[in-house]
């Protein structure tokens, strides 16, 4: 028995016809035979109608069919899973799983979380991953203090060349007890580091009050990254941007910050400072970590 119905969806503002089917279980019907009678993988109807057991099918069970167009499909967490456990039942390695539903720690996933899952065999891409191995290690093995971060304020150097640790050297000699003032520095290819490095200050690993904003109040709950460059003379590069967007939606994760909190220098510190500069586009950065 079959059921057909259509679905008008906008994509991207764009109006387009999505054709969709039910199909109700009949005697001696399979899973797989279901699959193969519609030109669909058993995976992706396993996971569209939220079946564990492909095995455990009764008669009358009412499925639904994805497209012929479809490339993933949503699946909801259930109580006992694992990551792994839903790639391996799935087909689907558990780095791609983590990449696509942009999981940073795939041990922390939780019941009723959603997660896109792709087809088997289809030509979905999962988007690239902001942050790199290294760099997400060295985040893992700090536990933020929690409750004690309420924003992200973002800087730039003011300097066209520069580094981490010539920054924190200044700061010192500034009279700066922990040095250098930030929590993060996103490098621009300067120097020795790589454009789009990611350097964690000590401030960050013994979570210790930022030295980046004028009040102390300020200071104790704001995460303190700068960009090196001038962005009064030019922007920052698309490396440092990238960066900063995967940088930012770690820790907004984290540490349990929106992205209404994420501002920069010259916002809080209105007609004091012209910091990160003209060039550095903040609603570009919001719209970026607010997808």
């Amino acid at each position: 028995m079959r059921k057909f119905w259509i679905i008008l969806v906008f994509v991207l503002g764009t109006l387009s016809v999505v054709a969709e089917k039910s199909h109700v279980v009949q005697k001696n019907e399979t899973l797989g035979g279901i699959a193969g009678k519609y030109g669909v993988s058993t995976s992706a109807l396993q996971a569209i109608n939220g079946i564990s057991n492909p095995n455990l099918l009764y008669v009358g069970k009412k499925l639904t069919i994805p497209s012929g167009t479809s490339r993933e499909i949503t699946y909801q967490v259930k109580k006992g899973e694992s990551l792994g456990s839903i790639a391996s039942r799935f087909r689907v390695k558990i780095s791609t799983l983590a990449l696509i539903n942009k999981i940073d720690r795939p041990d922390l996933i939780k019941v009723g979380q959603k997660l896109v899952i792709p087809i088997k065999g289809s030509t979905y891409t999962p988007p690239p991953q902001l942050l790199n191995s290294s760099t997400l290690k060295s985040l893992n093995a700090i536990r933020p203090k929690s409750g004690k971060w309420k924003r992200i304020v973002i800087h730039h150097s003011a300097t066209p060349v520069d580094d981490a640790m010539n920054m924190h050297r200044v700061h010192k000699a500034r009279g700066m007890k922990n040095g250098l003032a930030y929590h993060f520095v996103i490098s621009n290819g300067s120097r020795k580091a790589y454009d789009g490095e990611v350097y964690l200050g000590g401030r960050w690993k013994a979570q210790l009050d930022g030295g980046h904003m004028k009040r102390l109040s300020w200071n104790r709950e704001s995460i303190g990254i700068c960009l090196i460059g001038n962005f009064e003379l030019r922007s920052p590069t698309t490396k440092q941007m990238t960066a900063l967007e995967g940088l930012c939606e770690y820790l907004m994760k984290r540490c349990k910050i929106s992205s209404s909190q994420v501002t920069t220098h010259k916002i809080l510190h209105k007609n004091h400072t012209v910091c990160p500069g003209k060039y550095f586009s903040l609603p570009s950065l919001i719209k970026r970590i607010s997808s």
